[in-house]
């Protein structure tokens, strides 16, 4: 819990033997950035008033953008080596601009350009073209090559931390949402190699903890998820979390990538393979029956569907969504998150949701 809530500009005193570089999404191979010295740090909203943000962007950008150029224009990031960005929407396109523009020229900004298509056939060459693009910028930022076995070490210890949260994941009703997602968001700021063996000792811990009393189960989805008010609201609801399909949860740790080969090649496969966020299309995924498969797998008794506003992938795939959990019957609600939301709004929505579902 403290490393997950800790202010990003405590950063350095708590890791002081690594260099941190800022991401921005799930679609950034992180395992590349750590081959070259560095620990990807993943840059989250907060809901700080805003400062200076609202100077370079308009109030319909999504909150992650706002506040993200908030603390970085406010100093709060300035221990950062530099920032890697994914292209996913015009608004994190407008930002990795930004970003560059109001910061010194020795800071590295990089946006790893991934297909939008992923069931094209050229799919493959192009992300294999662009992985091996982002590889030689690295090394002239690292001053050094990334060699193969370099990528293979790194992989193997982010597959590791991959399957120790699946592992965690049939162990959840041990844990409160908020204590479980506050384990993710560890993941995602500290240096793997002092992750992974507290994950594994908390593991042996909760098999030892007996299961914690059953409430109605959710299934959350959607974008990040910044505001932890609202996990503690489900459960003060005496409502349960049961799983999840958030770009800032369980979906940033899926599957695995693999050893074997080219490990250029076992990233590109990977980020082929999984299942596809809003901002990607490929041709035979489904995204209403892959929610209602994922839900079903949790034994969710509802759906709530937690969403940045103004983020249109999102809310475009929520158009796609909705026909296929109404005639499945699943209840579900959707929540628009704003920077500042109204917590009793969510509250009562929520509290309707929950006496629905008992």
């Amino acid at each position: 819990m403290d490393a997950a809530r800790a202010p990003l500009r405590d950063w350095p005193a708590r890791y002081p033997d690594h260099r941190a570089m800022g991401v921005l999404c799930s679609d950034v191979p992180q395992e590349m950035l750590h081959a070259a010295g560095f620990t990807p740090v993943r840059l989250r909203g907060t809901s700080a008033p805003l400062r200076y943000a609202d100077a370079h962007l308009p109030s319909f950008t999504c909150a992650l953008c706002r506040s993200c150029l908030d603390q970085l224009l406010g100093g709060e990031l300035a221990f950062l080596a530099g920032t890697v960005l994914a292209h996913t929407c015009d608004a994190m396109q407008a930002l990795a601009d930004l970003w560059r523009m109001n910061t010194p020229d020795s800071w590295f900004v990089a946006t790893v350009m991934q297909p939008v298509n992923l069931g094209t056939p050229a799919a493959r060459p192009y992300l294999l073209a662009e992985l091996g693009r982002f590889r030689q910028r690295l090394a002239g930022l690292a001053g050094r090559p990334l060699s193969d076995d370099d990528l293979r070490a790194s992989i193997a210890l982010y597959d590791e931390t991959r399957r120790l949260v699946g592992r965690l994941q049939t162990l959840r009703d041990r844990l409160t949402a908020v204590q479980f997602f506050a384990v993710l968001d560890a993941a995602q700021i500290m240096p793997r190699e002092q992750f992974n063996p507290l994950l594994a000792g908390l593991l042996a811990a909760l098999d030892q903890t007996p299961p914690r009393a059953a409430g109605p189960r959710l299934f959350l989805a959607g974008a990040v998820l910044d505001e932890p008010r609202l996990l503690e609201m489900v459960e003060a609801l005496g409502a349960q979390v049961t799983g999840d399909d958030l770009c800032s949860g369980s979906r940033h740790f899926y599957g695995q990538v693999g050893g074997e080969g080219d490990p250029l090649a076992a990233l590109a496969d990977y980020y082929l393979q999984r299942p596809p966020c809003p901002a990607r299309l490929h041709p035979a995924h489904d995204p209403g029956r892959y929610l209602l498969e994922r839900a079903r797998e949790a034994q969710a008794d509802g759906l709530l569907l937690v969403l940045e506003k103004f983020c249109e992938p999102h809310a475009f795939d929520y158009a796609l969504l909705r026909p296929a959990l109404e005639r499945a019957g699943l209840p579900h609600l959707l929540l628009e998150m704003e920077h500042t939301p109204s917590l009793e709004a969510l509250r009562t929505r929520l509290q309707a949701l929950v006496e629905m579902l008992n």
